[in-house]
């Protein structure tokens, strides 16, 4: 099965438009990263700094995904990519965060997946490296459907496997109140839908659609008829994620793994490649020019619109009536352009080219600046004045094809085995092992656990060596390719949420109150808690059932932090600590979501910071 789907080979776009969404994602987490590095990674936030400069090795992962995001370089950049994310969020254990899970599992597959095959500069080079003035070398614009298939089966489909046996032992799940009650705690939320949440029907309806989905995702995904469904829910529930929780780069990078989901007809229309357009503009470039054929060949590669024709002065120029009163030589020492019956040349061509390229025009729009243009104008006519050309000639004129690279079934490795055959041995072995390693550490989900229990095994000694040796392997495929359990937003998440923790500077001049941007003053969460951040506070220091040395670390190491980035003195400095009780969710109730939102705040102890040393006084948060 895996060989016929190898042999399946589909455009390389819809790859390539991941490629550039997750990176653009996972640098925006980077950069959310780099700014709170000291807050992950300082014992004490700028007071007892980590050992190491953190924010050399996250700018260098940050340059490096840019380098895959333009599909430079890629392999090496995916590499480096790969270790960096192993060293900088594959060893975190203090908190957990389940979206750097996806992150160390795709970034493990970019190393081997053929994702600079279309729209990337890599191409671009490929495309130099084998053309000249009378060829033009064209890359194989096409891969297997596996390179679809595997980042979704480790990205998003292992995913809902394993969460599914979390949910169906999670209580509120299977009363179809998933949606409903972790959107109804203000502590785990971003924004108020209580109008939603009132829809009681569609809470329940929203609910047990997301179990039935997760449920079956794993066994539908990769066929046909179910794609557009599965990709319309899909992309649905987390744009819901999205507007609900404060954990925006998951929600953009599960979204980014869908559009490998979207039909490859959708792309061919969105660029209009399933039909000939019009082009808008017709370049004539001098044919026998190194310089202008790589021009011709750069352009026609970053022109996914297909906007612009391209003709050679040598066999056009004279069969149109635009050009017929310009000097033969003239045509060959400038570009020359036409668009909507007007003739351009030089800079000028130059502009409207970018201006045809739609995505580009604001390149356009810069060139055209006074200053800009007239200094183009002058590095045009150096670089005009100094091409090379290679004019056809008796000695020269012959043709000798370039060599360009063999096609992987040409390539034989031994008499009958091929480097085609080898990949496809690799791959369906390393498809079985990822498959069989999250079964392995799915043998210790709650579900499985409870099933035990039910049958009366789990205390058998031969069951006890298995989990063990379940977690043993867990820890080495969490931290190396992000296949671990997904027990996200389940009961023990929820059991007991009855309070909501905030912080406020008390400014020394006015003695008025500053609120931390942790938590807002109606529960919500604030602009600190995005992402791997929320997740730290949301339920490693102020969890539902609170450690008080944690919250009390947390605090310290917040209020370090925030200090630092404001100018607040910390040789003197106080921060009221506020608590709000909240009732625990446990079945559907109109308004909820207001009346936790309206309970009162009350002031429960204090932190302060004296000659930059830390004293707390809070009660037993549980016990309140």
């Amino acid at each position: 099965m895996l060989r016929k789907l190898y042999d399946k080979k589909i455009p390389a776009i819809g790859l390539a438009i991941f490629r550039i969404a997750y990176c653009l994602v996972l640098f925006a987490e980077i950069v959310q990263f780099y700014y709170f590095r000291h807050l992950i990674f300082d014992k004490v936030p700028y007071l007892d700094q980590a050992e190491i400069n953190f924010g050399i090795p996250i700018a260098i992962w940050g340059i490096s995904v840019l380098f895959i995001a333009f599909g430079l370089f890629t392999r090496t950049a995916t590499i480096v990519n790969y270790l960096l994310s192993l060293i900088l969020i594959g060893s975190i254990t203090t908190y957990e965060y389940h979206m750097f899970y996806a992150y160390m599992g795709i970034n493990f597959l970019l190393i081997f997946l053929p994702i600079s095959t279309s729209i990337s500069i890599d191409r671009l080079l490929l495309k130099y490296k084998y053309s000249n003035t009378k060829f033009e070398y064209n890359p194989p614009a096409e891969v297997s459907v596996l390179a679809y298939f595997i980042p979704i089966l480790v990205g998003v489909a292992f995913v809902y496997f394993d969460s599914i046996f979390f949910k169906f032992s999670s209580e509120f799940w299977m009363k179809g109140l998933g949606m409903w009650l972790p959107t109804s705690v203000p502590p785990i939320i971003l924004n108020d839908l209580q109008f939603l949440l009132n829809q009681e029907y569609l809470m329940y309806f929203l609910g047990y659609l997301t179990l039935v989905f997760e449920a079956i995702f794993l066994f539908t995904f990769f066929r046909k008829r179910w794609r557009v469904p599965l990709l319309i829910i899909g992309i649905g529930l987390h744009v819901g994620i999205l507007i609900c929780y404060p954990i925006p780069w998951f929600a953009l990078g599960m979204c980014s793994l869908y559009l490998l989901m979207v039909p490859i007809s959708w792309w061919a229309l969105f660029f209009g490649t399933n039909k000939k357009r019009l082009p808008t503009i017709t370049f004539y470039y001098d044919g026998e020019c190194p310089l202008c054929n790589r021009t011709k060949i750069t352009i026609k590669h970053f022109d996914i619109f297909k906007k612009i024709e391209f003709k050679t002065v040598q066999y056009y120029a004279e069969q149109e009536p635009l050009l017929k009163d310009i000097p033969y030589d003239t045509l060959l020492d400038d570009i020359h352009s036409i668009k909507n019956g007007k003739v351009y040349k030089g800079l000028d061509t130059y502009i409207q080219v970018l201006n045809s390229m739609i995505y580009t025009k604001p390149l356009s729009w810069l060139l055209r600046l006074p200053g800009i243009y007239h200094l183009g104008k002058v590095v045009y006519a150096y670089i005009a004045k100094n091409r090379n050309t290679e004019r056809c000639t008796e000695e020269n004129c012959g043709y000798t094809p370039p060599v360009i690279p063999p096609k992987e079934e040409e390539l034989k490795i031994l008499h009958n085995f091929t480097l085609k055959d080898l990949k496809i041995k690799i791959i369906t072995a390393g498809v079985l092992a990822l498959c069989l390693l999250q079964l392995i550490i799915s043998y210790n989900s709650d579900l499985n656990v409870d099933i035990r229990q039910k049958i009366g095994v789990e205390d058998n000694k031969f069951n006890k060596k298995i989990e063990r040796t379940a977690k043993s392997i867990e820890s080495i495929g969490q931290t190396y390719m992000g296949i671990t359990h997904h027990a996200v937003f389940v009961q023990d998440h929820f059991t007991e949420y009855n309070h909501n923790i905030a912080i406020a500077y008390i400014n020394p001049l006015n003695d008025a109150e500053e609120w931390l941007p942790i938590t807002e003053e109606d529960g919500t969460t604030g602009l600190y808690l995005l992402g791997s951040i929320w997740a730290k506070w949301g339920f490693r220091v102020n969890g539902n059932m609170i450690d008080q040395n944690n919250l009390e670390k947390g605090i310290r190491d917040f209020t370090a932090f925030w200090a630092y980035k404001n100018g607040a003195d910390l040789n003197d400095a106080t921060f009221t600590i506020k608590v709000k009780k909240i009732d625990t969710p446990k079945s559907w109730e109109k308004d909820f979501l207001k009346k936790q939102m309206q309970k009162p705040w009350k002031d429960v102890g204090t932190a302060r910071w004296r000659d930059k040393e830390y004293f707390i006084d809070i009660p037993i948060i549980e016990e309140l």
